[in-house]
């Protein structure tokens, strides 16, 4: 039968509402790929930062304008894969009405229609068009097609579009092929492209390109599918398509308007005097700029760029600071659009929220005044200070927000950037490293991850924290974010050199590929060993340029010593150190070893001197420690008498606290060091005689072997090489010899770190072993970290990037943890308190307290699932690291599955601990109780009482 292009246009649909039941709205598909065009041409006028703006033109190879074309076309044509009998028929109403112009679907096709995914149809139909309609070789044609088969999150393999046309019956006959084709047309039209256009001949498209040109495409398809701002149409009304125009339609220009998208951020000019810019933006830090913050600052005015900056100083010394000016200089040479802040931990992040906060709004402003700002993790939606910023306004240029006085910017939080995939969109982002890690994880929506990251400076503040397993996915993001022209900023208290040479050449490969330059040729070797500190590493032309600083003052002497690992020791040290008062830390490296410290040194002391520090607490009771914490151990805190402060790793990265005394367990040396960071941290003319000098004890381990032995707990952490690594570069400061800071920490790490170092004399056999065990550990790490890793970038297309990958997982979810982090933070839970009688309820000692909680499978109103998002804590790492454990812990917490909390974006996807009225329950083997004093105890069942 003959048939009308133009009829099956009209009738071709795309979207339908609802969806389960026969439809009363629908949305024809033409519009809604003209809708996603202009969407997408309004994101690179007004949206997009210049530094992806300036990529996607290098890929085009001609100007903006083409490289506008090219994302208006790709939008405009994502969806063509609907108008095929795969999709058609899913909606029987709708399927009808294209049958009654000759779209026709075979019996078979809805049995089969699953085979066919309309993005893979989509792409089939698009290289067809290229095949029949442009000179493109099949090379270039595959770069492009699979942005198209990428737009729902995933990059299949080619096969699946090479296969798509043998079947007709789901792709469609030559009436479905007719339509699609008038379809490609029509986008290409709107964009103004031809066959003959001249950007054909010029297109390059890396992987990289591709990459961030499929985000665009899909943040464009995500605003032009919500309802609210594009409205469906009553199902029996059938629209005329619009004439063809290069313009947006009048709808999407109010859809636009409506929507108040966080404008372009434009960086200000740098200064030519960073004191002063120093003064302005943080008035609040009492001194001048120090050496190594102003050569941050001119090396980022200085350096190639974009490029890598790494800044190696010591705990306490303003790398922040430094590393926000430096950004908003980078961003103001490269066109990055906003600063991205990761850091390692939840707790380190909301602490540097605020500081980032405070930055922004003494940032001057530009043709906007009022800019997004987020923060990213799982529990930023219970962070008072992030809910409470105003919702973001776009205003006329003269015009002032509330709030604003037109002078400096005005944080402010972008409605539409709502949602774990959208969040990090935002202009400004505090994260965790999770978010950067992600972005190098085969999961859905990558590409999201890679746009959200690389239209920013990108800062990783304590990068020492990721293990081998996270370094591995971090150093392929790196080298996506080189390749993507992104500039990134290390900070660290100090790296060891492999892992310092490791960063700076992943950049530097991804570098090296988008300028065109041989990827082979990255020399490192200016990085090994001690190259001095404190020290600030940079691109540079012709390899790594190493900033040195000569005459470095010493801060602080620590003297260190060796303690037994036995309670009475540590008792007595203690009470003769405090005779006088002062306040000591004592840190562990595991919570189970704390908490059994501090129930002894409870007995010594009483309880109102002892205080807990670990991850197991509740997380309200925990921000409620913290806060405590600070308020008596931070720069101005009000200092007790008389202080212990029992803790483990947290103490290191989370809060900034100053004591007088500090004991350790024996722990990798850059830890240990890091750990003195929180020794006579600021300056107190007032402390107690015996405390007057920094002192740092060293125990859990025992001393008395020729070759020391750690105890098992710190051998399960960190592994036994890195511990005998570390009491080997110690033994002479443990011997009597003062650490004097910051001048001995790079010496130590190197030290410890540097491969083939020599056993100390007497320890050869345990070095020896110890050294093979961690060579094979490192390898295994690195090996279960591949299996998940996004490919390198390279110059090829993206077909298959997504096979074999994890699928649509959060980054906050015990699968999506387990991803990146190997499972060491454990599983988070939420916890749920159950009377005798089988009612829940918010646990008893939390905010809210006693809250009835309704059945499990009911909804939780919004200030429950508040009360409910405060009660989580994470389980202990030993219980998920044995063989199978893992899976049997979370099988068993599914057992109690509250499918209700589905409907809450706080808890979605949450596990919950059940606990009884006495705060117990058993899981996987182990018997938990929970206490306000010492957190979550869990004892295997064998050795409960």
């Amino acid at each position: 039968m003959d048939v009308d292009v133009d009829e099956m246009s009209r009738a071709a649909w795309g979207k339908s509402w609802p969806y389960a039941t026969p439809p009363t709205h629908w949305a024809p598909l033409w519009r809604h790929l003209d809708e996603t065009a202009d969407v997408a041409g309004l994101l690179v006028d007004e949206w997009l930062a210049d530094d992806i703006r300036r990529l996607l033109t290098d890929a085009t190879g001609a100007d903006l304008a083409d490289a506008r074309r090219l994302v208006r076309f790709l939008a405009g044509v994502h969806d063509v894969g609907k108008a095929s009998p795969a999709f058609a028929c899913q909606v029987a109403l709708l399927s009808d009405r294209m049958r009654a112009v000759g779209l026709r679907t075979s019996p078979a096709t809805l049995n089969e229609r699953t085979a066919l995914r309309h993005e893979i149809a989509g792409a089939a139909a698009l290289e067809r068009w290229l095949a029949t309609r442009t000179s493109l070789a099949p090379r270039m044609r595959r770069r492009l097609t699979a942005v198209v088969a990428g737009h729902h999150g995933a990059y299949a393999s080619f096969s699946a579009v090479r296969d798509a046309p043998n079947r007709d019956h789901l792709i469609g006959d030559a009436p479905w092929l007719a339509l699609q084709d008038a379809l490609v047309d029509r986008a290409a039209a709107r964009a103004g492209i031809t066959p003959a256009w001249p950007g054909w001949d010029l297109l390059r498209l890396p992987g990289p390109a591709a990459m961030l040109l499929t985000g665009v495409v899909v943040m464009a398809d995500w605003i032009a599918s919500a309802d609210t701002s594009f409205p469906l149409d009553p199902v029996d009304v059938v629209a005329e398509p619009a004439p063809v125009t290069t313009s947006p339609s009048p709808r999407s220009l109010r859809a636009w308007r409506r929507l108040q998208l966080s404008p372009r951020w434009t960086a200000p000019a740098s200064h030519d005097d960073p004191a002063a810019t120093f003064a302005a933006r943080f008035p609040g830090v009492a001194g001048a700029l120090h050496p190594v913050q102003r050569a941050v600052v001119d090396t980022a005015r200085t350096m190639p760029a974009p490029g890598l900056l790494v800044v190696e100083a010591p705990m306490g010394s303003g790398k922040t600071e430094a590393a926000l000016l430096a950004a908003e200089v980078l961003a103001h040479r490269t066109g990055a659009g906003g600063v991205f802040v990761a850091l390692p931990t939840q707790a380190t992040t909301d602490a540097m929220y605020g500081r980032v906060r405070d930055w922004l709004t003494r940032v001057p402003a530009g043709d906007a005044a009022q800019h997004s700002l987020a923060l990213v993790h799982g529990k930023a939606a219970l962070n008072d200070d992030a809910t409470g910023l105003p919702p973001l306004r776009v205003v006329n240029l003269h015009d002032k927000p509330e709030g604003s006085d037109g002078r400096y910017v005005v944080p402010a939080a972008d409605l539409w950037m709502r949602g774990r995939k959208r969040t990090a969109l935002a202009s400004f982002v505090v994260g965790t490293i999770d978010q950067v890690l992600f972005a190098s994880l085969m999961a859905r929506h990558v590409m999201m991850r890679q746009l959200a990251l690389a239209s920013k400076v990108v800062v990783i503040d304590e990068v020492h924290a990721a293990d081998t397993y996270m370094g591995t996915y971090l150093e392929r993001a790196v080298e996506w974010l080189g390749a993507c022209g992104t500039p990134v900023v290390l900070l660290s208290a100090t790296l060891p050199a492999a892992r310092r040479a490791e960063l700076y050449g992943a950049y530097e490969t991804g570098r090296r590929l988008r300028l065109g330059l041989d990827v082979d040729d990255v020399d490192t070797s200016a990085l090994d060993g001690d190259i001095g500190y404190p020290a600030v590493v940079a691109t540079g032309a012709d390899g790594p340029c190493v900033v040195r600083f000569a005459d470095v003052p010493t801060t602080a002497q620590v003297q260190v010593s060796r303690l037994d690992d036995d309670l009475d020791a540590l008792g007595d040290l203690l009470a003769e150190a405090l005779r006088d008062g002062g306040c000591a830390a004592v840190i562990r490296n595991t919570v189970a070893r704390a908490q059994e410290a501090a129930r002894y040194l409870e007995t010594r002391f009483g309880p109102d001197v002892v205080t807990v520090a670990h991850a197991q607490f509740l997380a309200t009771d925990r921000r409620a420690n913290d806060l405590r914490l600070l308020a008596e151990l931070g720069r101005d805190g009000a200092r007790p008498a008389l202080r212990i402060v029992v803790g483990t790793q947290v103490l290191e990265q989370s809060l900034d606290i100053d004591v007088d005394l500090m004991v350790t367990d024996l722990a990798p040396v850059d830890l240990v060091l890091q750990r003195v960071g929180r020794l006579h941290r600021h300056r107190r003319p007032d402390r107690p005689a015996p405390v007057a000098a920094p002192r740092c004890y060293v125990t859990g381990a025992d001393w008395t072997r020729h070759v020391p032995q750690p105890v098992r707990g710190s051998v399960f952490v960190y592994g036994r090489y890195a511990l005998l690594a570390s009491a080997a570069v110690l033994g002479p400061h443990l011997d009597g010899e003062p650490v004097r800071l910051p001048h001995d920490i790079a010496r130590l790490v190197q030290a410890a770190y540097a491969p083939g170092t020599p056993a100390p004399t007497g320890w050869e056999e345990a070095w020896a072993t110890a050294a093979v065990q961690a060579e094979h550990d490192e390898a295994g790490r690195r090996k279960r970290a591949g299996d998940f890793l996004l490919s390198p970038p390279s110059g090829n297309d993206l077909y298959g990037a997504s096979v074999a990958g994890v699928g649509d997982v959060d980054e906050d979810s015990p699968q999506g943890q387990a991803c990146v982090r190997e499972g060491t933070d454990s599983i988070e839970v939420v916890v749920v308190q159950r009377s005798a009688g089988g009612a829940d309820r918010v646990p008893d000692w939390a905010p809210g307290g006693g809250t009835a909680l309704p059945f499990p499978h009911v909804p939780l109103e919004d200030d429950v699932a508040r009360l409910l998002g405060r009660c989580t804590l994470r389980l202990p790492a030993r219980m998920t690291l044995r063989a199978g454990s893992f899976d049997r812990v979370v099988r068993q917490l599914e057992d109690e599955r509250f499918d209700g909390w589905d409907a809450s974006p706080l808890l979605k996807g949450q596990l919950g601990l059940v606990l009884d009225d006495s705060r117990c329950a058993r899981l996987d083997g182990f018997d938990l109780h929970y206490d306000q004093q010492y957190g979550l105890t869990a004892t295997p069942v064998e050795a409960s009482p």
